[in-house]
């Protein structure tokens, strides 16, 4: 049993089943588990006794969901009640001084200590943001440096005191480590515990808060108008600092920062977090063919094609979703329409239109400008060949070999880290980054997707899907406002259905699907905005078109099988797929179905990547120089216009970059 004060006179021997036997200061007890055994020294917890002003029930209410948090890295609730009219709470007790206290003995922590802190005490607030919950009062009071590490206690209590008091009156115990907009008044939420994890995080360093002024009034003011006093922190600067943003739109939310923190964390303690490299999974989207007579593919990378992506990659905000909306779609999951004729839904199966026996060709209607300038990226082993008017750009890419950060290109044309570890994909318009964790349910059994604004520096996450499903292959609408991904069935290696995320709305819809396919077909936007993806059967490769609710309602099931998510051309009124002999490549009328090219004399071991214009196709190919590939822009007559890009070999197709519509 650790050591506290003895009970003083008028102290209570019980709350509720639990025996008090000692104080820890007013109205907080060290009591016994109610299964100890008298005379015995049973599990210690703390018992907090509330004022008699909290409306008992509405404070019950409030504090029963953060029973539910993870207690990783905070002290977790055991329990609830009333006593004498009084609401009580039970937490874990956690053997340790508070930050608060070892600082104000004169103890200071730095680099990897630091560091470690930092890393312990937002883990604590990802868990509790993630139960949908705050804390609400994040200060070095409530950091205990524990035996195994730092530990957040008394969560959401200050929340639900505030919540259910009589009075209107609130009074804010510690302003200086408290958000601005907390202090004008605002509820308690994410972004506020942000901004206190990092005056908390600078205390830590300094043995004061970042805004202490030597007095309430002085210390208010300077939380809403001056900037904060910090120390040098290394790496942790740019992270604090924009934590402590006054906007509470501009700060990062806690999982972002945890994602900050690990890889800065890497370098300091001279091991990759996680320790495996590669990382453990990396989805399989081209690993794996669909059944049927083999499709040539090569090894090899695919460049990440985008329009010019403009703006400068600034501070980020956090804000905090509901979870997905749900739709499944009625009728089998397993069996597919016939070739001709409808399904008892009432989905229309298209018939093959009449295609000559001779190979169909049409002429290169422009040329391809020719490169005028190179970028260098070292980091991947890649060499750009680029021209100011070419349609298409380099506008993120993701490293496949540590550190695993993830590049997005800013209005200079300079690359900048957005990201660690996440799959990039660039908005139509250059504005959103949508960020796909490689890592997924390291904080939560729910999956999600950050976006992140290229132009301001904005974040947020949308949640999707629940463990075992993942959500892998983003792309975007062609007006940029929907992201869509597709749902995997892990276990199965199986796509099963589709989630699409409402930026605005900041809101997932996921819809499970009449019919599931290969990891290889993942679903994708057609030019009209509806949701197409390509099926393979004993017999038959073509493409299905779904509606919302996850039915097939169009077929054609005599194209071939398309390749990734890009096979719609920049004006939407062609789509390429790999033609139905498995050798060429066919060019196909978006709005009749009818062939209108075959690109041939494509050599073996070449991957068709999507495409550059209307006319021209992308190719990547294994360069005459052993373990390189070169990104080649090809005409409808297969002859290459230009090479846009020199790549290693060695590179993952997904783990180099994703591409943008």
């Amino acid at each position: 049993m650790p050591e506290f004060e003895p009970l003083r006179e008028g102290d209570p021997t019980h709350v509720g089943s639990y025996r008090l036997v000692g104080r820890l200061g007013p109205d907080v007890f060290v009591g016994e588990h109610p299964e100890a055994e008298p005379g015995t020294a049973g599990e210690p917890v703390v018992v907090k006794l509330l004022h008699p002003h909290v409306d008992r029930e509405r404070f019950l209410k409030l504090i029963e969901p953060i029973q539910d948090v993870s207690a990783f890295c905070s002290a977790q609730m055991l329990g609830s009640g009333t006593m004498d009219g009084r609401p009580y709470v039970v937490s874990e007790y956690i053997d340790g001084p508070t930050l608060e206290a070892v600082t104000a003995e004169g103890t200071r922590l730095r680099g990897a200590a630091l560091h470690r802190l930092a890393v312990g005490t937002v883990t604590a607030l990802v868990a509790i943001h993630q139960a949908r919950t705050v804390h609400g009062d994040v200060r070095p009071g409530n950091v205990v440096l524990g035996p195994d590490g730092p530990r957040v206690i008394n969560v959401g209590v200050a929340r639900a005191m505030a919540a259910t008091a009589e009075t209107t009156t609130r009074r804010v115990e510690v302003p200086a480590f408290t958000a601005p907009e907390r202090l004008a008044g605002a509820e308690p939420a994410p972004p506020a515990d942000v901004f206190s994890w990092a005056a908390t995080v600078v205390s830590a360093a300094t043995g004061a808060s970042p805004f202490d002024g030597g007095s309430m009034a002085s210390t208010v003011n300077r939380i809403a108008n001056a900037e904060p006093d910090l120390p040098d922190l290394g790496d942790l600067q740019s992270l604090i600092v924009t934590c402590l943003a006054k906007d509470p739109a501009r700060r990062p939310t806690s999982s972002d920062v945890l994602l900050r923190l690990v890889g800065e964390t890497r370098f300091l303690t001279g091991r990759l977090l996680p320790p495996a490299a590669p990382p453990p999974y990396v989805p399989p989207p081209v690993a794996q063919e669909p059944p049927g007579p083999p499709v040539r593919r090569g090894r090899g990378v695919l460049i990440a094609v985008a329009a010019f992506a403009a703006g400068a990659l600034l501070a980020g905000t956090g804000v905090y979703t509901l979870g997905p909306e749900r739709i499944l779609a009625a009728g089998p999951s397993a069996t597919r329409p016939s070739p001709t004729g409808s399904t008892a839904s009432g989905s229309v199966i298209t018939a093959a239109p009449q295609v000559t026996p001779s190979t169909t060709t049409a002429p290169m209607a422009s040329v391809a400008p020719k490169a005028d300038g190179e970028v260098e990226l070292a980091d991947i082993g890649a060499t750009l060949h680029e021209n100011a008017a070419d349609p298409v750009r380099l506008a993120a890419y993701l490293q496949a070999k540590r550190p695993f950060k993830t590049f997005a290109r800013d209005r200079t044309g300079r690359f900048r880290e957005i990201g660690l570890a996440e799959e990039p994909r660039v908005s139509p318009d250059g504005t959103w980054a949508a960020l796909n964790p490689w890592l997924k349910f390291q904080n939560s059994d729910m999956d999600s997707v950050r976006f992140h604004n290229i132009t301001t520096g904005e974040t947020f996450s949308v949640l999707t899907v629940r463990k075992p499903e993942e959500t892998w292959f983003p792309t975007w609408s062609r007006d940029g406002r929907r992201l869509l991904m597709s749902v995997m069935d892990k276990k199965r290696e199986r796509i099963t259905g589709y989630a699409v995320v409402d930026v605005a709305a900041r809101k997932a819809t996921v819809v499970l699907t009449q019919y599931e396919d290969a990891a290889s077909l993942p679903f994708t936007f057609a030019p009209d905005g509806s949701i197409a993806r390509g099926f393979s059967s004993s017999k038959r490769r073509g493409i299905d078109t779904y509606d919302m609710s996850g039915k097939v309602i169009h077929s054609r099931h005599w194209v071939g099988t398309p390749r990734d998510v890009d096979w719609y051309s920049p004006s939407g009124k062609q789509f390429i797929t790999l033609c139905p002999n498995g050798d060429d490549v066919c060019v196909w009328d978006t709005v009749s179905g009818d062939r209108k090219a075959t690109i041939e004399g494509i050599d073996d071991g070449a991957r068709l990547l999507g495409w550059f214009s209307d006319d021209h196709v992308l190719i990547e190919e294994p360069a005459k120089k052993k373990g390189r590939a070169e990104i080649k822009v090809v005409d409808f007559l297969g002859k290459t216009q230009r090479v846009i890009a020199d790549v290693a070999m060695d590179l993952s197709r997904r783990q180099f970059a994703a591409k943008a519509p």
